[in-house]
């Protein structure tokens, strides 16, 4: 039997490099975006309309088949703990106290609406040819960056931050929160309140040779290439959000960030 936690949070908050540095340690299997919530969802939707279970409802065997998913989905992996990396988990945690027989911790990356909104530009910019400007084009709109910044907001980062929203309200005692700015400022800090939060063996992390060894088809899975490439070294180099964004939408997700965190 594994052990398993949750890695969730909001896009753009170094979440893949947290991944990296923890699957240093040889007890643990940071996953890259998991299918696990993905498949589990659509096993209860499949088992709750197919003609069968319907005429004949085996509540236990739903719990079965998820629980052997569960343990399944990783089995390959010989670490003895799994954090599962998924945004949505922070929108389902009471559920995954029934379908896991236990409460599951969670950590959460976060970081200011501002920076993350700078951030995704940056890549629209690098990347003219990406899904977001398709999408916008398809929609019947012009793609200016006012247009792609909606999209990217409503389409895609929306529901990552009101995930964490959800995660604080129902599920606060069993989730811890990264701040990306403290991360970066001191990446063995946090590592080391990780590591008594989720109760992992200790283990010396390699905060300046850090390699994502998860391979990620990006531009197919999420339109975008090397989108979780990483640097080898933790340090901070974007520029303030302002910068980028400019004043008007610097301001508009500044609105945002204060009516959905606080």
């Amino acid at each position: 039997m594994k052990t398993f936690h949750f890695l969730s949070g909001l896009p753009r908050t170094g979440s893949t490099v947290l991944e990296s540095l923890l699957n240093q340690n040889p007890d643990v299997y940071v996953t890259p975006t998991s299918p696990l919530l993905h498949l589990l969802n659509k096993n209860q939707e499949e088992f709750n309309n197919c003609p069968e279970g319907v005429a004949n409802r085996f509540p236990d065997m739903l719990t079965n088949m998820s629980r052997g998913m569960i343990e399944g989905c990783w089995e390959h992996r010989s670490e003895p703990i799994i954090i599962d990396k998924h945004r949505g988990w922070g929108k389902n945690m009471p559920a995954t106290t029934v379908v896991f027989g236990k409460e599951i911790k969670m950590i959460a990356t976060i970081r200011d609406i501002p920076s993350i909104m700078a951030s995704w530009l940056t890549l629209i910019r690098n990347q003219p040819n990406n899904f977001i400007k398709r999408t916008v084009v398809e929609k019947g709109f012009e793609p200016t960056e006012d247009n792609m910044m909606a999209e990217m907001w409503f389409g895609h980062v929306l529901d990552c931050v009101e995930s964490v929203a959800m995660a604080r309200k129902t599920a606060s005692n069993r989730m811890m929160e990264i701040n990306y700015d403290d991360f970066v400022t001191n990446p063995k800090k946090q590592l080391l309140r990780i590591e008594g939060f989720l109760e992992l063996p200790s283990f010396d992390y390699d905060v300046n040779n850090v390699e994502n060894n998860n391979q990620n088809n990006d531009y197919e899975a999420f339109g975008f290439n090397d989108m979780h490439k990483i640097r080898p070294k933790i340090e901070k180099i974007a520029k303030h959000p302002k910068d980028i964004l400019g004043q008007s939408l610097y301001d508009r997700f500044v609105a945002l960030e204060k009516d959905y965190l606080g």
